[in-house]
C-alpha cells in the first residue's frame, strides 16, 4: 500500500470513528430527554381543569347581580374572597360599584354553583 492509500484509509477510519461517536452521543441525549419527559404527568386531552369559584363568579357576575349594568357598562370584579362555602365579591360597571355576599357549593364533579347572592345595602 502506498502512502496516498494509507492517508485515505486513515482519513476514512477517523471520519467513521467521529460519525460513530456522534451517533452514540445523539442517541444518549435522546434517551435522556425521553426519561426527563416521562416524569411529567400527562393531563388527558379531553379533561379540562375545573373552574374555581372565583373564576365562576367573575365570569357570571352580570347574571348573578340583581342590579343591572348602567349606561352601557359591563360588570367586572374588583375583589373576591371565597372559602368554606361563602364569599364576598366587589364589582362595578364603571358607574356603580357593589359588594355582595354569596354562598356556593361544589358538586362531586368539581363544578361550582351559587346558592345565594345578596347585594349589601349602600
Amino acid at each position: 500500500m502506498n502512502h496516498t492509500s494509507q492517508t485515505i484509509l486513515g482519513t476514512l477510519v477517523v471520519i467513521g470513528f467521529v460519525m460513530g461517536a456522534l451517533f452514540l452521543y445523539e442517541r444518549s441525549v435522546r434517551n435522556q430527554a425521553e426519561e426527563d419527559t416521562s416524569a411529567v404527568p400527562e393531563v388527558p386531552v379531553n379533561e379540562t381543569p375545573k373552574e374555581s369559584i372565583e373564576e365562576y363568579v367573575a365570569k357570571n357576575i352580570s347574571t348573578l347581580s340583581a342590579e343591572p349594568e348602567q349606561l352601557g357598562g359591563t360588570f367586572y370584579v374588583t375583589n373576591i374572597e371565597a372559602a368554606d362555602g361563602s364569599g364576598i365579591v366587589s364589582y362595578e360597571d364603571g358607574h356603580n360599584a357593589y359588594t355582595a355576599d354569596f354562598t356556593y357549593s361544589i358538586d362531586a364533579s368539581g363544578n361550582p354553583s351559587i346558592d345565594s347572592f345578596v347585594i349589601r345595602p349602600q
